[in-house]
């Protein structure tokens, strides 16, 4: 713009300027010694000549000998206008490096997969119209800093995903095909079909729950669900295809370039969970001599990543799982792809379920989309003030956050790949979030709720109630105990759950940021590393000496 450099020099001075001094009765009036504040204004095309002028000012004054004060004047003036120069040379350098560099580098890559192994984009536009708050990058801090953000509400952050350029490079299906190691969860079509229910989605028990998938290495992830080596005849299309195979990973599982990500923008005020990841990664670090105390079918490296609060989400055209709640608020930052999402508050949600029962039936974001959406709105009164939805297509470099208890579902319309956080916005969150996971009769999710039971010889509910002061209703207790022995009968199963454990209270004792006194963990550590001895001995394993019966401190790598 035409906007000037104000540079502001002040002068002590004895040179000028009356003030009148209220003396003794009869003292005539005289000078004072008196500050000035001067203000030198730059035109942006004259710096180099002002920097010209001042200099020569600066020798002219040296030169007559004129007063100290004159001189310091002038040289503040030379000395501001020169510094301003520096500074733009300076920054002009950095450019010129970045632009050298970004000329030695690869460039992005245009979409997650490349022709053979992509699946082709689905036909359909997505979502007519966007109802949803959109905020752009350079304001969400502030706003979200003074609490102008209803957190009730869903938002999107344009520009939200910070080096979207180098986030394309270091995640494309080329790339996370080179992680021979890892195996993900994998559902058939039919299983994943008889898997969806809008009732208790959470009450799956994960042993049970691992029994219904197979474990597939990353490469035959991409034959299954996308057109890795596959003959022409054969290829997939975006839909019945592909409607099963969006994954959810944990980050530090599948890749350590994501692990640290962060979506810098609204970390301040949202990103109080990842105060958890030292501790949680410092525990996880040992897994290898963990993994003997477990069952030798559990996966202990990856069981333990999927507490963490990181994910990567990924899936091929058609992809999108059926409408249900996260149960944690979360931020998605879309790195590569086009998603379409749709969203209802839960008193919204069962208002329709009731109005439309006979149409509204759980299925993939693709059927939802395909076959119900549109005779929900016409026929039921979807969109009405009882009934409101939201929806948005989300495309790469925008963040989009939403509540826990968000009724949702999201369809891929292209292959996509995000990052996604699940958040925080204070502290007694986050000490909430790992309580829940330590003893919470009051969900009745098994076996998360009860996992301090397993610290006590055999699974004792009451005695984990007693010392946590949350009992568990006697009928309940009852039922879950008799679920908890059938599926946690071994020590070795049982380890399981007191690992889980001993993980989220490191991450608690080893964050600087949260007062751990406020969670279970100081009541419960001693207990659950006893057990874990205790039950090592029985199996005849070597108890990891690193665990101790006091609890790690805080910021200081003791395990």
């Amino acid at each position: 713009g035409n906007q000037k450099m104000r540079t502001r020099i002040v002068l002590w001075a004895a040179l000028a300027a009356v003030s009148l001094l209220s003396g003794a009765s009869g003292a005539a009036p005289q000078l004072q010694d008196t500050k000035f504040a001067l203000t030198f204004h730059v035109q942006k095309d004259q710096f180099e000549q002002a920097l010209a002028e001042t200099t020569a000012l600066v020798e002219h004054a040296e030169t007559q000998k004129m007063c100290k004060n004159t001189i310091m004047l002038l040289r503040a003036a030379r000395d501001k206008v020169a510094a301003a120069l520096d500074e733009l040379k300076k920054r002009i350098k950095n450019e010129e490096e970045k632009e050298k560099y970004k000329k030695t580098q690869p460039p992005a890559p245009a979409a997650f997969t490349d022709a053979m192994i992509g699946v082709r984009a689905l036909k359909s536009e997505g979502a007519k119209k966007c109802n949803i708050k959109k905020y752009p990058a350079s304001e969400i801090g502030g706003m979200l800093d003074s609490g102008k953000i209803d957190l009730k509400k869903p938002f999107i952050v344009t520009g939200g995903v910070v080096g979207l350029e180098e986030q394309r490079r270091l995640f494309t299906s080329e790339v996370l095909m080179k992680n021979t190691v890892a195996q993900l969860r994998y559902l058939s079509p039919v299983k994943a079909k008889e898997k969806r229910s809008f009732d208790n989605q959470q009450q799956q028990v994960p042993d049970d729950e691992q029994m219904e998938y197979s474990m597939v290495s990353v490469e035959k992830y991409f034959v299954n669900c996308f057109n890795h080596k596959a003959k022409p005849d054969f290829r997939k299309n975006g839909g019945a295809d592909t409607e099963h195979c969006e994954q959810q990973v944990p980050a530090a599982y599948l890749s350590n370039s994501s692990e640290g990500y962060r979506f810098a923008h609204t970390a301040n005020t949202l990103g109080h969970l990842q105060q958890l990841d030292l501790g949680r990664a410092e525990f996880l670090s040992h897994a290898d001599d963990l993994q003997p105390l477990v069952s030798e079918k559990a996966d202990i490296r990856a069981t333990l990543a999927r507490g963490a609060s990181r994910f990567l989400v990924f899936g091929p055209a058609g992809s999108g799982e059926q409408l249900r709640q996260e149960g944690n608020p979360f931020v998605d930052g879309l790195v590569h792809g086009k998603r379409r999402w749709f969203l209802m508050s839960p008193k919204d949600f069962v208002n329709l379920r009731d109005k439309a029962a006979d149409v509204l039936e759980p299925a993939s974001a693709f059927m939802f989309f395909e076959q119900q959406l549109e005779e929900l709105v016409e026929e039921h009164g979807l969109g009405s003030k009882k009934m409101k939805y939201w929806e948005c297509n989300q495309n790469p470099g925008e963040l989009i956050y939403i509540p826990g208890d968000t009724i949702m579902t999201s369809l891929s319309m292209v292959d996509s790949f995000s990052h996604k956080h699940h958040v925080a916005s204070t502290m007694s969150a986050v000490l909430s979030k790992v309580n829940n996971a330590i003893w919470a009769p009051e969900t009745g999710q098994i076996p998360f709720a009860y996992q301090y039971a397993a610290c006590f010889d055999g699974i004792d509910l009451n005695r984990a109630g007693e010392t946590l002061g949350t009992a568990v209703n006697p009928m309940q207790a009852q039922i879950i105990g008799q679920i908890m022995q059938q599926y946690y009968a071994t020590p070795a199963a049982r380890n399981m759950l007191i690992i889980n454990v001993l993980s989220e209270c490191t991450a608690v004792f080893r964050s600087e940021g949260l007062d751990s006194a406020k969670s279970f963990c100081p009541r419960v550590w001693a207990q659950c590393a006893s057990q874990l001895q205790s039950n090592s001995n029985k199996l005849g394993k070597t108890f990891p000496s690193w665990i101790s019966p006091e609890p790690p401190k805080a910021g200081k790598k003791e395990l």
